[in-house]
C-alpha cells in the first residue's frame, strides 16, 4: 500500500484485489469509513489519494501475481519501487493470470 502512494500523483484510480475475503470485506467498511483498526485506517488514507478506487476478491488461482508478491515479500526484505525491473518469473505469472481471467 505505501508503494502505491507514489502513483497517486500519476494515477487517477487504484484497483485493490486480494484473495482473502476477510481482508476485502475489512477493506470494503475502511473505504466506507468504519476502519476497524490502525492498519486499515491507514489504508482508508490511500484511498483518498486517488480519485477513483476498486476493491475486489479474487480467487488465489485467478492472482497468482498478488501470491507472488507476499510470498517474495515474505522471503526478502525488498520493497518494490517505480523504476525497478520486476523479476522474470512475476513477468512470466503476470501473462498466465491475464490469460486466466474471468
Amino acid at each position: 500500500m505505501t508503494a502505491a502512494q507514489e502513483w497517486a500523483d500519476t494515477a487517477d484510480e487504484i484497483w485493490i484485489e486480494g484473495d482473502s475475503a476477510i481482508t476485502i470485506a475489512d477493506l470494503h467498511r475502511t473505504a466506507k469509513g468504519h476502519p476497524p483498526d490502525k492498519t486499515m485506517a491507514q489504508i482508508a488514507n490511500l484511498f483518498c489519494a486517488f480519485k477513483a478506487y476498486k476493491i475486489s476478491h479474487v480467487y488465489r488461482a485467478a492472482n497468482r501475481a498478488a501470491d507472488f508478491v507476499a510470498s517474495f515479500s515474505c522471503l526478502d526484505d525488498l520493497e518494490w519501487r517505480r523504476g525497478m525491473s520486476l523479476p522474470l518469473d512475476f513477468c512470466s505469472i503476470l501473462d498466465g493470470d491475464l490469460t486466466f481471467c474471468t
